[in-house]
């Protein structure tokens, strides 16, 4: 769920750089102005969708135990990227991860 904010964000970002560079349209004094920060805005989108990319790959898959569809558990507590329930990792003493959801039983990682 972290994940899918740190997107939007990105998202965010690039949508107000285009609007910052469309301003600049109307004003040709305040255009250079406009062009530089919508950059900036879109490079810092950039290094956002790149380090979420970087860390989606290391990030561990887990079936929620709610919706029962796999889910990836962005630190020891997040919610689930399709319902949005809040999850728990917890691990076993063969350090094999589970998801927990309210203090239930522990649904195995596949």
């Amino acid at each position: 769920m972290r994940l899918n904010r740190l997107r939007t964000t990105a998202l965010a970002l690039i949508f107000l750089a285009f609007l910052i560079m469309y301003l600049g349209v109307f004003s040709a004094a305040i255009l250079p102005f406009a062009l530089v920060i919508g950059t900036i805005l879109i490079m810092v989108s950039v290094f956002i969708y790149f380090r979420v990319g970087a860390m989606s790959m290391k990030i561990p898959t887990l079936e929620c135990p709610n919706c029962h569809r796999m889910t990836k558990v962005m630190g020891m507590e997040d919610g689930c990227m399709y319902c949005g329930v809040p999850i728990r990792i917890e691990m076993d003493e063969d350090e094999n991860l589970y998801a927990v959801q309210n203090g239930e039983v522990p649904v195995k990682k596949k």
